[in-house]
């Protein structure tokens, strides 16, 4: 199986099951009842999307500890070799990927991936320096994609396309800025409704179809562009620490 593509697998079944929820709510006629239906729509939604990455780590870890198996005499960067592989994992039986696989799912077990932050520090260990996660130079690439939407970047992408250099090199910074801010709204708010039911003051937020529905798209643009960029550089990152094209292709087909 490629990289990512069960974790994409998984998280296109449970944007489903959120998408579900969105469409039952808008049929409710209880106020109350469907703003809760709405509610747990946004919870399932950003718990696809942490669940995705999760699952991401997990799988590009294992293959990297399958690909060392395979050839010994490579040395991995010195971020891999401190990780703390579980004990059982090495004493373990079974052999092959399916041991590592369930070590590196034992490494992410206890981690949430709800910030744009923790995402970009737990991948881009696997990218070039010229195409990392969510920065000044491969954010232009989710500016012009043709999802790109003005609520995420705070611009249009024709109209960012017609900017001056210089102008865009500004409308990149503030870009992200506003991409963070909008994460960090997401995130915030499936706490929300987790930890105090959507009550963090005296009355419970506003919450309409629009909102989880605008909530969902941006979820699915934020690991749809991710899976795209690691995908690409998950199989480069394994050729330029030193591994064989038979052995990268052996753990990533």
């Amino acid at each position: 199986m490629p990289p990512i593509a069960t974790a994409r697998r998984h998280f296109q079944e449970d944007i489903t099951r959120a998408k579900g929820l969105l469409n039952h709510a808008q049929s409710i006629t209880d106020g109350k009842l469907a703003a809760d239906v709405l509610r747990a729509s946004w919870m399932m939604s950003v718990g696809a999307c942490d669940a995705f990455f999760c699952d991401v780590y997990g799988d590009l870890i294992a293959r990297v500890l399958r690909a060392r198996d395979i050839e010994p005499a490579v040395a991995l960067p010195n971020r891999l070799q401190n990780l703390k592989i579980p004990v059982v994992a090495v004493i373990r039986q079974s052999q092959g990927g399916w041991r590592w696989r369930m070590a590196a799912r034992e490494l992410i077990e206890e981690e949430s991936v709800l910030s744009l932050e923790k995402i970009r520090s737990l991948f881009n260990q696997f990218c070039q320096d010229c195409n990392k996660l969510i920065n000044k130079d491969s954010i232009e690439k989710w500016l012009i994609h043709k999802d790109s939407s003005e609520r995420l970047f705070g611009i249009k992408s024709d109209e960012y396309q017609q900017l001056s250099d210089s102008r865009k090199a500004d409308a990149k910074q503030e870009a992200i800025k506003i991409l963070e801010e909008r994460f960090k709204y997401i995130f915030q708010r499936r706490h929300d409704c987790i930890h105090n039911c959507d009550r963090p003051k005296v009355s419970p937020q506003k919450i309409t179809a629009q909102m989880v529905e605008a909530a969902i798209i941006d979820i699915e643009f934020l690991v749809q562009r991710c899976s795209e960029m690691l995908r690409d550089e998950f199989i480069k990152y394994l050729s330029r620490i030193g591994f064989s094209g038979i052995t990268i292709n052996r753990v990533c087909m």
